[in-house]
C-alpha cells in the first residue's frame, strides 16, 4: 500500500471520526541577546504568539489536511525607534520535515509587546503577513507532494500576500518574494513540480526495500529533474530541491552510476554526495 494513499486513509479516518488534523506543528526560536535590556523586555512572549499564530489555525481546508513540521528561527538584528513605533529588522529560517526550507533575510516589521496576533485579510501587516506568505509557502510545497500541481492555491494566496505588500509602506524585501513565488510557479519549473510526488513515492518504496518500484520513480523524477536543468540550469526551486534532498537522490541511484555522475554535473555543489556511490 503506497505512502500518499495510506496518509489519505489516514485523514478520510479523521474527517469520519470528527478529529480535526492539525496542519502545522511548528517550533519557533527567537534569538536577540545581542539587544540592550530594554529592548529585549519588548520582545517577551512574542515566540510564543508566534508559535500560536502557526500552530492554532486552520491553514488548509481539504481532504490532505495533516501535520507539517516545521522549525522557524528568528534572529532580530537592530530595533529602530521612530515617532510611534518600534521597528525591528530581522532575518527568518523556516525548514519543513518534507525540505520546504526557505531564508529570507531582509524582514522588517513594528511590535509592541501589548499588541497581539491575529489572522486577517485586510490591511497589510508587516508582521502576521509575512507569516503567512512563509506558511503558504511551504504547505504549497508539501501539497505538491501529494498530487499533481495540489500546492497552487496556495501559492497563489502568497503571492497575493507578495503583492498587497508592495502597496504599503513596508515594501522593502516584498519584491524578491513575488518573483520566488512566480519562479517556482512558473512554466520552466513545472516539471520539477510535477514529479514531486513521485519522488517521495520512490523514497517510500525505497524504504520499504522495493528498490526496482523505487528506481522506476525516481527515473521519472530524474527526467522532470532534467527538463528544467535543461532550460534554467540556475533555477532557484531546483536548487532549493536539491539542498533538502541531494543525499536521498543518490541514495535512489546508488547502482546507477550514468545518473550519479550527470547529477555531479547538474548538481554540482553536492557532488560529493553523488561520488560516494560511484565505483571506486
Amino acid at each position: 500500500m503506497h505512502y500518499r494513499f495510506l496518509i489519505f486513509l489516514f485523514v478520510s479516518f479523521l474527517a469520519l471520526s470528527g478529529v480535526k488534523a492539525q496542519v502545522l506543528n511548528v517550533r519557533v526560536k527567537l534569538e536577540y541577546d545581542h539587544l540592550n535590556d530594554d529592548e529585549k523586555q519588548n520582545l517577551v512572549g512574542l515566540a510564543d504568539k508566534i508559535d500560536s499564530y502557526f500552530n492554532n489555525y486552520d491553514w488548509v481546508d481539504d481532504e490532505y489536511e495533516t501535520d507539517v513540521d516545521c522549525s522557524v528561527t528568528i534572529i532580530i538584528e537592530t530595533v529602530t525607534e521612530k515617532t510611534f513605533e518600534k521597528l525591528y529588522k530581522a532575518q527568518f529560517v523556516i525548514n519543513s520535515s518534507s525540505g520546504e526550507n526557505f531564508y529570507d533575510k531582509v524582514w522588517e516589521f513594528p511590535y509592541e509587546r501589548s499588541r497581539g496576533l491575529s489572522h486577517n485579510s485586510g490591511q497589510f501587516d508587516p508582521l502576521t503577513h509575512f507569516l503567512d506568505f512563509y506558511a503558504y509557502m511551504v504547505l504549497a510545497g508539501e501539497l505538491d507532494t501529494y498530487d499533481l500541481l495540489q500546492g497552487t492555491p496556495y501559492y497563489d494566496k502568497a503571492l497575493d500576500i507578495a503583492n498587497l505588500a508592495l502597496l504599503s509602506q513596508y515594501s522593502r524585501g516584498w519584491s524578491a518574494r513575488a518573483e520566488d513565488v512566480q519562479k517556482i510557479t512558473s512554466i520552466r519549473t513545472r516539471p520539477l513540480r510535477v514529479v514531486k510526488p513521485d519522488f517521495f513515492e520512490a523514497l517510500y518504496e525505497y524504504e520499504e526495500g522495493n528498490f526496482d518500484a523505487a528506481y522506476k520513480l525516481a527515473q521519472k523524477v530524474y527526467q522532470g529533474i532534467r527538463e528544467v536543468y535543461k532550460q534554467q540550469p540556475n533555477n532557484k526551486y531546483l536548487r532549493l530541491f536539491f539542498e533538502a534532498h541531494h543525499k536521498q537522490m543518490a541514495a535512489l541511484f546508488q547502482d546507477h552510476p550514468d545518473v550519479l555522475n550527470a547529477l555531479v554535473e547538474i548538481d554540482s555543489k553536492h557532488r560529493q554526495s553523488y561520488r560516494e556511490y560511484l565505483p571506486r
